[in-house]
């Protein structure tokens, strides 16, 4: 089963690469690529441009053999739709593959709003993971949308290629890419929070500077 995880990365940080190899373990992924969103379609864009966002993610896992930076959004002239993501994966890898795409909280509580989201399942399973006290009750589309397609036993997921969703129980790490930004922006440390290499070049680059 390959593992998924998109997202702008800006900057990537502890907590993404936390979340990460967690999914590794707790899932039994053979495989997890971090996909860097270079124009994403459902949010505001980013600081750091494409470039040096793909750099410093290339640098966070260097030293994370188990870990994978995905590119092919990177060069897609068109904003990054994870429907379309999942559709060139699925065509790489075939059909039987299981691909498992890991959505935070906030994100997967938003799904009906993203770009034929109710295309995703014939493609992945996704995988939703909470930071701490995110735990209120699901109710209306998507509410009933869990309903339907949820399952608790991990083997399920490696049973079928996609189709299901499924709850991370693991325990996720209180960091946000905003905070670092607003932090960096007035001169801040944030050091402790990111992969020495990042913060490396964050500081070289001048990055997040207001």
């Amino acid at each position: 089963m390959i593992g998924l995880f998109g997202g702008t990365f800006d900057p990537i940080h502890l907590g993404h690469l936390h979340a990460a190899e967690t999914a590794v373990d707790e899932l039994g992924l053979d495989c997890f690529r971090l996909v860097l969103s270079a124009r994403p379609s459902h949010r505001r864009a980013p600081v750091a441009s494409a470039a040096d966002r793909w750099a410093m993610l290339e640098l966070a896992v260097a030293d994370r053999p188990r870990l994978v930076a995905d590119d092919s959004e990177l060069n897609r002239k068109d904003p990054s739709y994870t429907v379309v993501t999942l559709e060139n994966l699925r065509g790489q890898v075939g059909d039987h593959a299981a691909l498992a795409w890991l959505i935070g909280w906030d994100a997967y509580r938003d799904l009906p709003t993203w770009f034929r989201w109710q295309d995703l399942l014939a493609l992945a399973h996704l995988v939703v993971v909470r930071r701490p006290g995110q735990d209120e009750p699901l109710a209306g589309e998507i509410g009933e949308y869990t309903k339907q397609h949820q399952v608790m036993e991990l083997d399920a997921l490696h049973a079928r290629p996609a189709g299901h969703v499924y709850f991370m129980a693991a325990p996720m790490q209180e960091i946000s890419a905003s905070d670092i930004r607003r932090t960096l922006a007035t001169g801040g440390d944030a050091r402790d929070l990111l992969p020495s290499a990042v913060w490396a070049y964050i500081r070289q680059r001048h990055l997040y500077r207001s």
